[in-house]
C-alpha cells in the first residue's frame, strides 16, 4: 500500500487507513516510515486523521526485537548451569491427572479406587469435582465405563446439588449407546429405576431397550444375574416374553449340571417366573423337584424353609396344580425344623441369661457395699 500510494487519492487513502484501523492486521504499522509518501501527507492534512495513525498497533517490529523461548518458565532456562546450581529439567506438566480436568483414564481409576472403599467417608466437594467432570466427559464413556460411574456415586449414597446430578446424563447417554455388555446392563437395570424421576426421565422405555440387550448378551450373564434382570423389570411393571425364554432355556441347561444352582437361585427364578407371568410347566416342575431335593440336604436351615415357601408361592400364582406331594412334605418338615430351632434358641438366650443373674448373685458380698453399710438408709 505505501507503494501505490503515490498513485492513490485522497478518498482512496482514507479508506486504506479506516478499513486498516478498523481490522487492525497484525504486524502493520504505517508510523514506521518517514512521512514522505502522499499518503502521509494526505493525512496530516487532516488532524483527526493523525490520532488514527498513532492508533495503530506497534507490535510488528517489537515483536521482532525480543528473544522467544520455548518454555514459560523462564528467559534463562537455555542457559547451561555450571555444576554449581542443580540441573535445570523441563517440569511435566501433567493436567490429566488432576481430577478436575481429568481424561477417561483418570476418571475411572478414580472411580475405580473409590468403588473399592465402600466404608470410607470422601469429602463433598471431591464428589463435586468428580460429578461435575463425569457429566462434561458423559458423551465419550462408553456402557461399561457408565456401570462403573454409576455403581461408585450408588455404593457411597452420595446427594449433591441438582447441577451435579450424574444420574440422567448417563441414562441419556445409556440411551443413545449399542452393545451392552452384561454386567452394564445388570447394574443399569438395578440402579436407575432407583435413581430417576420418573416424571424427568422415560424410565421404562430405558429399561425395555435395556431388557433387549440382556436377551442379546445373555451368554455373558450367570443364571442369578439373569434372573435379578427380570426382577427388576418385574418392579417396574415391565413384561418381557423373549427374554424371559432366553432365561429359561438357560436355566433348564443348568439345572442339569449337579451343584450348579442354589436354593437361593431356584427360590428367585421361580419368582420372577411367577411376576413375568411365564407358565413353563415343564420348567417349573425341574425346578420344584430341584427345590426339594436341596432342602431335604439342608432341612434344619432357614433357607430351606423360605426357599420351599417361595417356590410353593411361585407354582400357586401360576395356577399349577400339580405340586409335587414330596415338596409340600419338604416344605412342612423345612418349616417345622425352623420353628424348633428358633424355640430352642430361645430356651438357649433365656438360660444364659439366668445363669447370669444366678453368678452375679453368687459373687455378691459385703464388700460390694458402701461405707456405712450396716445402717438401714444405706441398704436402701
Amino acid at each position: 500500500l505505501l507503494k501505490l500510494s503515490p498513485y492513490l487519492s485522497f478518498d482512496s487513502c482514507e479508506s486504506v487507513l479506516l478499513f486498516l484501523n478498523m481490522h487492525r492486521p497484525r504486524g502493520i504499522c504505517l508510523a514506521l516510515r518517514p512521512l514522505q509518501s502522499p499518503l502521509h501527507k494526505h493525512l496530516l492534512q487532516r488532524s483527526w486523521l493523525v490520532g488514527t495513525i498513532a492508533s495503530v498497533p506497534l507490535q510488528g517490529l517489537s515483536a521482532l526485537q525480543h528473544r522467544s523461548f520455548g518454555t514459560t518458565d523462564g528467559p534463562f532456562r537455555h542457559i547451561k548451569p555450571n555444576g554449581i546450581r542443580p540441573r535445570l529439567v523441563d517440569r511435566k506438566k501433567h493436567y490429566n491427572e488432576v481430577l478436575i480436568m481429568a481424561d477417561i483414564r483418570k476418571l475411572l481409576e478414580t472411580a475405580q479406587e473409590v468403588l473399592s472403599q465402600p466404608s470410607r467417608e470422601f469429602p463433598k466437594p471431591f464428589w463435586e469435582v468428580l460429578a461435575k467432570r463425569c457429566i462434561q466427559s458423559m458423551h465419550l464413556l462408553k456402557p461399561m465405563e457408565l456401570a462403573i460411574i454409576l455403581r461408585t456415586f450408588d455404593v457411597h449414597n452420595v446427594e449433591l446439588k441438582p447441577r451435579y446430578d450424574v444420574y440422567h446424563p448417563i441414562a441419556e447417554q445409556a440411551r443413545c449407546s449399542q452393545h451392552f455388555p452384561g454386567l452394564a446392563v445388570l447394574v443399569l437395570v438395578e440402579v436407575l429405576p432407583r435413581k430417576l424421576d420418573a416424571e424427568k426421565a422415560d424410565v421404562i422405555g430405558l429399561l425395555k431397550m435395556l431388557g433387549r440387550q440382556a436377551a442379546d448378551v445373555m451368554w455373558e450373564l450367570s443364571v442369578s444375574h439373569a434372573v435379578r434382570v427380570l426382577e427388576a423389570l418385574t418392579v417396574a411393571g415391565i413384561r418381557d416374553a423373549p427374554l424371559c425364554s432366553r432365561v429359561a432355556r438357560k436355566l433348564a441347561a443348568q439345572l442339569e449340571v449337579p451343584g450348579a444352582l442354589r436354593l437361593e437361585d431356584l427360590a428367585a427364578a421361580a419368582s420372577a417366573f411367577a411376576g413375568q407371568d411365564h407358565r413353563d410347566l415343564p420348567l417349573l416342575l425341574s425346578i420344584a423337584d430341584a427345590t426339594a431335593v436341596l432342602c431335604e440336604e439342608a432341612l434344619s436351615s432357614d433357607d430351606a424353609a423360605e426357599a420351599s415357601r417361595r417356590v410353593l408361592d411361585a407354582l400357586e400364582q401360576l395356577g399349577v396344580d400339580e405340586v409335587p406331594q414330596h415338596l409340600r412334605g419338604v416344605a412342612a418338615r423345612a418349616a417345622e425344623a425352623a420353628i424348633a430351632a428358633a424355640a430352642m434358641g430361645r430356651g438357649e438366650r433365656l438360660q444364659a441369661a439366668g445363669n447370669t443373674s444366678t453368678d452375679a448373685s453368687a459373687s455378691f458380698s459385703l464388700e460390694d457395699l458402701p461405707s456405712g453399710g450396716s445402717r438401714p438408709g444405706a441398704m436402701r
